[in-house]
Parts: C-alpha cells; sequence; structure tokens
C-alpha cells in the first residue's frame, strides 16, 4: 500500500524529507520514490499496530468504507482489495484450530461434579411442593424470588450458560455447489455459520438467583463469543472448549440454551450431558403460532377464535404446561392436506417437552430465552456479513467470524499486540 508522507511531514534536512510519524502509527518504510508530480510517496507495509487498525476498521464496516475512513483519519492511502487482504491476515490469527477431543473421563468427571446441579435439585424440588402453581404464577408474573445481589453475603454457586445457534452466510456460488437449500429449486444461497457463547451467574447455596436492582437476574457483563463455518461435528469441541478456557471446571452447574434442533441436542448429550437443558422460550412460541396455523377456525368469529387458541397455549406453555397445550390442539380441526405438517410440528414440543418446563425453570430463576446467542449471531454475523451484494468464501467467513468473536470479547488488541512491538514485526 502507499501512503502520503506530505501528511506527516515534520522537518526537511539535506533536502531529505523526515517523516517520525510514520513510525508512530504503525507504518514502516520498505523502499521509496519520488513521483513525478510535486507529491513524494512512499511505499510501506503494515506493522501488526496499522494491521490492527486495518482489520479493526474493516471487520466493522465493508472493506471501501473502512478504507475511506482510515484515509480521511489518518491518511492511509489504501484500495479495499489491500485492507482485505490485511484483514485476511489478521483475521487468520484468530481462527480456531479443532481442538483435541476431551481426555478420557473428563466429561464423566464434570457429570460426577455437577450431579448435584444446584438448579436441578431445586426444580426437581419444586415440581413436587404443593406450592408449585403459585410459585409459578408468581414467577411468570413477576419474576423469580432471589437474593438482591448488593445485599447479599453468602456464599453463592456459580452457574454457567452455555448456547449455540446457525445463522446462514451468503456464500459463493463454488461453495454452495451440491447444498440443499431453502430455494423452490432446493438449492442453497447461503452456508451455515454457528455461534456460540457462554456466560456465569449466581445463585445461594438453595438455588436462588443473585438479582440485579431491576429485579431480573443478575448476569453481568461477562458474555464471551466463539464461532466457526464449519461443520457441527466441529462445533461441539470447540463449544466445549471455549466453555473450559471460560471456567466451565470452576463451575458448580451448567445449563444449556437452544433452539431445540437435532445438531444441538446432539452437542448438548455428547459434551454437556450434565447440564440442565433448556429450549428457548422465544423459538417455542414461535412455534406454537405456527402450529395453530394449521387449524380450522371458521366463520367471521375465526380469527378471533384462532388468536384466543394462540393465547391460551402460550399463557399454558409459559407455564410448563406443554401436555395440556398440545390436548388443546389436539381437539381442534385440522386444515384439510395439513395434517402431516401438524403432526410435524407437535412432535417438536413431544421431542423437547423435557427442555419445557418453563414455569419451574422460571420460579427457580433460569434464563429461558437464548437472546444472548441470537443477538450474538446478529451482531458478530448479521451486521457485518450479510448486507447487500456481498458472497463469503468459507475460508474467509472463519476469519471475519473469528476476528469479529474478539472484538466482542474484549480480547482483540491484548491478543494481537500484548506482549509483542508494534514496529518491528510486519503482518502484511
Amino acid at each position: 500500500m502507499t501512503v502520503s508522507p506530505t501528511f506527516y511531514a515534520c522537518a526537511i534536512d539535506n533536502g531529505q524529507s523526515a517523516y517520525p510519524l510514520l513510525g508512530f502509527i504503525g507504518l514502516i518504510e520498505c523502499e521509496a520514490a519520488l513521483g513525478g508530480g510535486l507529491k513524494e510517496t512512499r511505499t510501506v507495509k503494515c506493522t501488526r499496530g496499522a494491521a490492527a487498525s486495518i482489520a479493526l476498521a474493516c471487520s466493522e464496516s465493508p472493506y471501501e468504507q473502512a478504507v475511506l475512513m482510515l484515509d480521511r483519519l489518518a491518511g492511509f492511502d489504501l484500495t479495499a482489495m489491500t485492507g482485505f487482504r490485511a484483514t485476511d491476515s489478521v483475521g487468520a490469527e484468530f481462527v480456531r484450530g479443532a481442538p483435541p477431543e476431551p481426555e478420557p473421563g473428563k466429561i464423566e468427571e464434570m457429570a460426577e461434579k455437577a450431579s448435584g446441579n444446584v438448579l436441578k435439585t431445586r426444580v426437581g424440588e419444586l415440581n413436587g411442593s404443593a406450592g408449585k402453581d403459585e410459585a409459578i404464577q408468581k414467577a411468570v408474573a413477576d419474576g423469580p424470588d432471589g437474593a438482591p445481589r448488593k445485599g447479599y453475603e453468602g456464599p453463592t454457586k456459580k452457574v454457567m450458560y452455555v448456547m449455540g445457534d446457525g445463522t446462514g452466510v451468503p456464500g459463493r456460488r463454488q461453495e454452495l455447489e451440491g447444498a440443499k437449500g431453502k430455494q423452490a429449486d432446493g438449492s442453497a444461497k447461503t452456508f451455515e455459520a454457528k455461534i456460540g457463547a457462554v456466560f456465569t451467574a449466581f445463585y445461594t447455596e438453595d438455588g436462588r438467583p443473585l438479582l440485579a436492582e431491576n429485579g431480573e437476574i443478575y448476569r453481568g457483563k461477562n458474555v464471551k463469543y466463539m464461532g466457526t463455518a464449519r461443520r457441527a461435528e466441529d462445533f461441539g469441541p470447540m463449544l466445549y472448549q471455549h466453555a473450559v478456557d471460560n471456567g466451565l471446571e470452576e463451575a458448580d452447574a451448567v445449563v444449556f440454551l437452544c433452539d431445540g434442533a437435532k445438531w444441538l441436542r446432539g452437542v448438548q448429550s455428547a459434551y454437556f450431558p450434565h447440564a440442565l437443558t433448556c429450549v428457548d422460550l422465544y423459538h417455542s412460541i414461535e412455534r406454537v403460532n405456527s402450529m395453530v396455523d394449521f387449524l380450522q377456525f371458521k366463520g367471521r368469529a375465526g380469527p378471533d377464535k384462532k388468536q384466543a387458541l394462540k393465547n391460551e397455549c402460550i399463557e399454558l406453555l409459559r407455564c410448563g404446561k406443554v401436555q395440556e397445550m398440545l390436548g388443546l390442539v389436539e381437539s381442534a380441526t385440522c386444515k384439510k392436506g395439513s395434517e402431516n405438517k401438524l403432526e410435524s410440528a407437535m412432535g417438536y414440543f413431544r421431542t423437547n417437552m423435557d427442555r419445557m418446563d418453563y414455569g419451574a425453570f422460571a420460579a427457580c430463576g433460569i434464563f429461558v430465552g437464548s437472546g444472548v446467542i441470537e443477538a450474538g449471531c446478529k451482531v458478530i454475523v448479521g451486521n457485518r456479513m450479510k448486507n447487500a451484494g456481498m458472497h463469503w468464501s468459507k475460508d474467509h467467513a472463519e476469519k471475519m467470524i473469528g476476528l469479529r468473536c474478539a472484538v466482542r470479547n474484549g480480547s482483540f488488541l491484548d491478543s494481537y499486540l500484548n506482549g509483542r512491538a508494534a514496529n518491528d514485526k510486519l503482518a502484511a
């Protein structure tokens, strides 16, 4: 790339321009040339400091916009391709290698430690208590009973929440050949990126959640993301290692939150068998709405009856009364030709029923919504990688996802620069 040193020249000595700020901003001279015009230009390469600045800008904005901003703010005379190459080089350092499978017995050891999962115990006790319905109604309406975070001084139990989800990335044509997709002809326009997230919440020794000042369950700001464009088989051990890196082995209990997809159930059973598992409530509500749409409601009052049934089903779902909800649906009339679709929709709830004890979960202060991972998919992938006209290779998507996860986790600059001299090592 080239820069215009006239932006940084501060002295003339023996007819030669001096440009001390080049080193300060992270650019070092590789060769010099005097152009035919009045302005002198020098060809330079990026140090790690400059490469980090370029990658950070290009990770947030399309390459054309990012290099324009860098030019306006710092005089970096870059092309979009240079920005791409620098970002690709930096992003490569944040791509997760395939971690080794957990040591034999390690997952079983964690399962044994978490066998006294305080949240599983409390859910079981609540479901067996005479005051179950009252506790659930209160929690659904007002939130769970808990200990004020600032006023509580007793010992706490550390609970790690683990989440995963997939989101489509618009792919280049060669990446999508032979892939099954959602288009009318079965072709695909996207490949799937998989995002994982972990965070820690705190509970009293008897399983009551610590609450923030507004009465909601206290989570803090400790969410850590990871992601990949690889297969589900690769995602499982990567998510497990990410959880270990962020304190899984120190956790007293684990909660696994997902949308109920088969591949995520496989990840949970293989790597987090000791976790209390919850299917995201809001995905379940969407499924309820779709399921009721397969039913028949005749007459002028049909739309009102349909909405009333949806509301009743959702209320039962929030209280964890899944079987009762399915009974209401079964008693209604299905649209002609939609029988198989309705059966499939109901099968989702039957398969995940033990992961939908939402009333007891709410009363015990357990998160039942996967908003954290939904936000991660949007912030990490959607905001940067799904803009109009974009098409990604899996290789570059992998690098961009790794880079954006590091930025969101607050570890980008420390990981990339800490312990390295910014001006003595070329990165691109």
